[in-house]
């Protein structure tokens, strides 16, 4: 079988989605003849670091695009949320290029399946200018536009771009044979602001990096690691009170890897917690692995919201490590879901009490490591069945 992916931010792997489209396609390098994959060209070295993809029966198609500004200053942000949403509703230069490319290949090459993978929501737009529809699967690894998400997500959605924003949205789900998403939570939201067809989608959860083995310290502390952005919408300042709390003889240490949202930050000064939380900031993926598998165990934070709609993908790559997973969500999360149902692995809502309480029961464990790991619900092999199954019901 031969098939065709569009995934359009696939080689900047600082991003946790592109990561995951990685990952999805080197889970399907195994059981497919060939995987050709239209992206978007950024840098040589971005290039450089998938070459291995390559060597094997994958080949790439970056193509020139725009990128949105990375700049930090109020007026950046503004200029960078205005363009990323124009570019969701609007049909891109890089879009129509992939879309006459995916129908040229498709032409020589007779895929058995072809996947845009969103978002960004222009891997779809590209999908929508296939002249073989009867090929297309279309995944969702989150809603959109922002104006559905809950809050605090939606909380600056543009309302007239997120109305376009929604037709293109609608016009993938009418048009794509199957549609694909993360979890049961985000098809109901997207039944809920949508017309779908609920027997032409799947779901098709996050794949797992391989097996990381955790390294042993000799020291006596419990350290749980936090890695990814701590961004506004996932600080809430009951963490650190709870962090306050743990009684004096605890050797709990609270460390995050990368951005960490500046009020939180002086909180910790303010609490004078210096000694419990660490803040390590940007590292390499190399270091980061390193500093997960020195770890006790790992820690997951969604934000406080009504629903949750997400799977977050950090999840998967936490699973890797086989540590135990404590996440702080909603009730009926997709996370909460999946961690309850392991021995070894632990959630809480916001409150000061349920946090306190778990980092105490996480670190006087004795089922510390490798316990009932999470990782089969992410396993690859589960990936393959799921597009195998998806294929044959496209043909």
């Amino acid at each position: 079988m031969k098939l065709l992916i569009i995934s359009k931010n696939l080689l900047d792997q600082k991003d946790a989605q592109s990561q995951q489209s990685l990952a999805f396609i080197e889970a399907l390098q195994e059981v497919f003849e060939r995987i050709d994959v239209i992206t978007a060209k950024t840098t040589d070295s971005d290039l450089n670091r998938l070459n291995h993809l390559e060597t094997k029966n994958v080949k790439l198609y970056s193509l020139p695009a725009q990128w949105v500004s990375s700049g930090s200053n109020i007026i950046e942000k503004v200029k960078r949320k205005l363009h990323r949403n124009l570019m969701a509703a609007f049909s891109t230069k890089w879009a129509k290029i992939a879309g006459n490319l995916a129908n040229d290949l498709n032409r020589k090459k007779n895929y058995s399946a072809i996947i845009t993978i969103g978002l960004p929501i222009e891997s779809h737009m590209a999908g929508l200018r296939l002249k073989e529809k009867s090929k297309w699967i279309a995944h969702f690894s989150d809603p959109w536009p922002e104006s559905i998400m809950p809050k605090p997500y939606s909380d600056y959605s543009i309302p007239v771009i997120n109305r376009l924003q929604k037709n293109v949205v609608q016009k993938t789900i009418d048009q794509a044979k199957l549609v694909s998403f993360t979890c049961t939570q985000s098809r109901s939201l997207f039944s809920a602001h949508y017309k779908i067809n609920v027997n032409k989608t799947y779901i098709t959860p996050h794949t797992a990096p391989p097996p990381i083995t955790p390294l042993k310290r000799s020291d006596g502390d419990f350290i749980i690691t936090h890695a990814g952005s701590l961004s506004r919408e996932r600080f809430f300042p009951e963490l650190f009170y709870a962090i306050k709390k743990l009684p004096k003889e605890s050797k709990v240490i609270v460390q995050f890897i990368g951005y960490v949202h500046p009020v939180a930050q002086q909180l910790v000064e303010m609490l004078e917690i210096q000694h419990r939380v660490v803040f390590i900031g940007q590292l390499s993926k190399v270091d980061t692995i390193h500093r997960l598998r020195e770890s006790d165990a790992l820690l997951l934070i969604e934000a406080k919201m009504e629903i949750y709609p997400f799977l977050p993908s950090k999840l998967a790559d936490y699973s890797a490590l086989g540590l135990p997973i404590y996440a702080i969500t909603g009730k009926k999360s997709a996370s909460a879901q999946i961690l309850n149902s392991y021995y070894g692995n632990y959630t809480s809502t916001y409150s000061v009490a349920s946090i306190t309480k778990v980092l105490q029961e996480i670190s006087t464990s004795r089922h510390n490591r490798n316990e009932n790991s999470i990782y089969t619900v992410f396993d690859k092999r589960l990936t393959q069945k799921t597009i195998n199954h998806a294929i044959a019901r496209i043909e």
